[in-house]
């Protein structure tokens, strides 16, 4: 009798803390959104790609359901995002702003409910309320015009 091996441990991505550039968004009762207008890793030297990144999670749990990274070269996004998880494109055309390709999830919120459903977060995904998206949206479009109008440091 063949004994399965145990399959290692995902180690699945949890929320950024307030702070170090990271916003946290106003996504209605069911969903905790955070938006960094560009998050560097520490130790990476300067490239001169802008890594806008947006996580979100159901309320009340630690665990990111997705992560949206519509950075200016090789956007993509995470469906419930580990450490070496699959990076699925975001394919941006010519012409297109990254992050607006990435906010096209949030203002079509049955996309948006589909990949919540697939992060298996399908209660969640039909308590969400479609203008809660849409206002994320929309406060994710003014937090990055407000970073990209401060002095370089």
């Amino acid at each position: 009798m063949m004994t399965q091996q145990p399959q290692p441990q995902r180690m699945q991505q949890t929320m950024p803390e307030d702070g170090d550039g990271w916003h946290q968004v106003n996504a209605g009762p069911h969903l905790h959104i955070m938006f960094h207008p560009n998050r560097q890793l520490l130790g990476r030297e300067a490239d001169g790609v802008k890594r806008s990144s947006i996580v979100v999670a159901v309320k009340g749990k630690r665990e990111q359901a997705l992560r949206f990274d519509p950075f200016s070269q090789g956007s993509h996004y995470h469906i419930r995002p580990s450490l070496r998880g699959r990076q699925l494109p975001l394919w941006v055309e010519e012409g297109q702003k990254p992050l607006d390709v990435a906010l096209a999830f949030f203002e079509k919120p049955l996309r948006f409910r589909g990949l919540l459903s697939q992060a298996e977060e399908r209660n969640a995904a039909s308590l969400v309320d479609d203008a809660d998206l849409t206002r994320a949206a929309r406060q994710i479009r003014e937090l990055d015009a407000a970073a990209g109008h401060k002095p370089a440091a």
